[in-house]
Formats: structure tokens, sequence, C-alpha cells
């Protein structure tokens, strides 16, 4: 799948609440031919990835989510706190973080862009809250408070008022950024989000916290160099 470009205009964000509901967690992409090469970054950390974790943690994981996936939510809810505390912050764990717009697409995009403009510092903390206000995000905007809601979000990014909130929201540099996770995704073969790629391959298990503990206990203990950068 390739993303369109939006100029996004939060002031015309109203829609159904048909429209609003439907968060697919899953979205066509073109799959990768068999004869055509993996594109570098597809399993892999690559410059200019939002990443947390030492560079010689023991294990990369490759998180792909959506701040309008509910599933998504409830992952960053439950699971990504004991992550950080158990691996992340031990050292065990590098976690490099790729957007995958989800529906309403709008929205996503909105939140993924204004994310983007933050400091690298500000990064997972914009995400962490998205996910945490998921519901009431939407639940705003299908009131008709658009505007508010995300000049709210944008404020924590270091967005001042609305007319830099635009300029962050028609960034092709950010709609860029989408377009290649989402190619990287699509040659990985994710088609579903929440979805990870632990240590180059993709984890086809249960995302909840005891599998995938299970799974990284593993890893560790085979001794795995960090996956390359490139």
């Amino acid at each position: 799948m390739r993303l369109t470009p939006f100029l996004i205009s939060l002031t015309a964000f109203a829609f159904t609440a048909q429209t609003a509901h439907a968060q697919s967690t899953k979205i066509p992409t073109e799959q990768t031919s068999k004869s055509e090469p993996v594109p570098a970054g597809t399993f892999t950390e690559i410059e200019g990835d939002h990443v947390i974790g030492n560079t010689d943690a023991p294990v990369t994981m490759i998180v792909y989510a959506s701040v309008t996936c509910p599933h998504c939510s409830h992952w960053f809810e439950t699971v990504w706190p004991k992550l950080n505390k158990d691996y992340v912050d031990k050292g065990e764990l590098r976690i490099v973080f790729r957007e995958f717009p989800t529906a309403p697409a709008q929205l996503a995009i909105a939140g993924f862009q204004i994310a983007n403009c933050a400091p690298e510092e500000k990064y997972f903390s914009l995400i962490e809250h998205q996910m945490a206000e998921q519901e009431n995000i939407i639940e705003g905007v299908k009131a008709g408070n658009g505007l508010e809601t995300y000049l709210a979000i944008a404020k924590l990014a270091g967005l001042e008022d609305k007319e830099q909130m635009d300029t962050c929201l028609e960034s092709e540099a950010g709609i860029e950024r989408m377009q290649a996770a989402m190619e990287l995704a699509s040659a990985a073969k994710v088609t579903g989000v929440p979805a990870f790629i632990i240590d180059g391959k993709l984890y086809k298990g249960n995302g909840e916290f005891a599998p995938l503990k299970q799974h990284l206990d593993k890893v560790i203990a085979r001794g795995f160099t960090p996956v390359p950068k490139r």
C-alpha cells in the first residue's frame, strides 16, 4: 500500500460514527515479489528510526502499531510498560517503533505527524499519550471538537498554535516517513498491527506479555548478537 499524502485540516474532521468505529487493524499491503530483493531495513534498524534502548542490547524488536488501532492501545497499556521495565531498562532489548496508520486514516496520520514534529526525546511519550487517550481523542473528533483535541496534542509536542500545527500536518517528510514504514511492513509481510519483528524474524506468536517474554528469553539465552542497523 502507498499512502496518499493528506493535507489535513482538522476543522474538516467531521465523520460519522460508523466511520469512527471502522478501526480495522488490518489494511491491504502490496506483497513483495519473491524475485524482488528485500529492502534495506525490512528486518533491521535503519538510520532515522525512532528507537529506545541500548545500541548493544542483545535483542532488537521492531514494533509496528497505529495510534487509532484499539488492539495497539490495549498492547501499549498492558505490555509496553512491562517490556520497558523488564527488558529495555535492563539493557536487554532495543525497540524500534514504526508507524502503521489504520482507519480512520486521517486521525492516525495526524497523530503520527504531530509526534514526528516533536523533539525526538518526546516522540515516544506522544505515542504513549495517544494510545492511552485513543478513545477520548476519537470521541472528541466525533463530537466536532477535532481542532481543540489535536491542538492539545500539538502543544504537548511543543507546537504553540494552530499555524504551527497546520505546518506540521502538511509535512511531506512525515508523510514520506510513514510511506517508507508501510513499504517495509509490506516487504516483511506485516498485514495487521500490533506486529513485531524480533531479531530479524516476523514474530507470529501471541503479543501478550507472557508469550512475548517466553520468546524473548529464549532469544536472549541463545546469545544472539544485535541485529545490524542496515
